[in-house]
């Protein structure tokens, strides 16, 4: 009998294994920026976890988000 739920419980973890992977492959890429949105900018971030500074050169407009780094939000330095 337990070997029956071992088995049960593997095909239920292969079979949505395989589910979550063929909806992985079937999301389509999200479009290209408009080259003409694309601002020059020169914003830096620094990690507040491990220290890592970002510098961002080029952004869609000049309220992006910060990245994130370590789970974390970035903070401007």
């Amino acid at each position: 009998m337990f070997t029956i739920l071992i088995a049960a419980a593997m095909g239920v973890t292969i079979f949505a294994t395989a589910v979550w992977l063929v909806k992985q492959l079937a999301t389509p890429q999200p479009p290209e920026p408009d080259p003409a949105d694309v601002q020059e900018v020169e914003v830096a971030y620094k990690c507040t976890l491990c220290g890592l500074r970002l510098t961002v050169t080029h952004a869609q407009n000049d309220q992006a988000a910060a990245p994130r780094h370590c789970r974390e939000d970035m903070e401007p330095v």
